[in-house]
């Protein structure tokens, strides 16, 4: 079973998206950016969905870390929001963002974004910014 990592500061989101995933995938959640890079040490999800508007830059802080790192540069990354600018998807996906799925999840449309990500993801395609 594949591990998804969802991470939102919205409970609600995070009880949907949970009803949604948690038969089909390996889920883990998490409600702070900065709860994340321990995570990421300790167990190591297929695929990364996560709030584009954390606190701060807590989205941005994501991505970077991941696609910066060794081991970690291959885990597609997920935007997901509600009401998303032009310019706030250019940034995401200028640094590495893998696609954008939107609030409140379709369970259809974030299956078929997942699979998507996770077969590409097991070719070796690479979201290098």
């Amino acid at each position: 079973m594949k591990r998804v990592l969802l991470i939102d500061d919205m409970e609600m989101v995070l009880t949907q998206a949970s009803h949604i995933l948690k038969d089909r995938y390996e889920l883990s959640v998490c409600s702070d950016a900065d709860e994340v890079p321990k995570i990421l040490e300790n167990e190591r999800p297929d695929i990364v969905l996560t709030d584009m508007y954390l606190e701060g830059d807590g989205a941005y802080r994501i991505l970077k870390m991941i696609r910066e790192s060794d081991d970690l540069k291959g885990i597609p990354v997920l935007f997901t929001g509600c009401d998303v600018s032009v310019m706030a998807l250019s940034k995401a996906f200028s640094l590495g963002a893998a696609d954008f799925v939107k609030k409140p999840f379709t369970e259809n449309i974030v299956f078929k974004k997942i699979e998507e990500q996770l077969r590409l993801a097991e070719t070796g395609f690479r979201y290098d910014p």
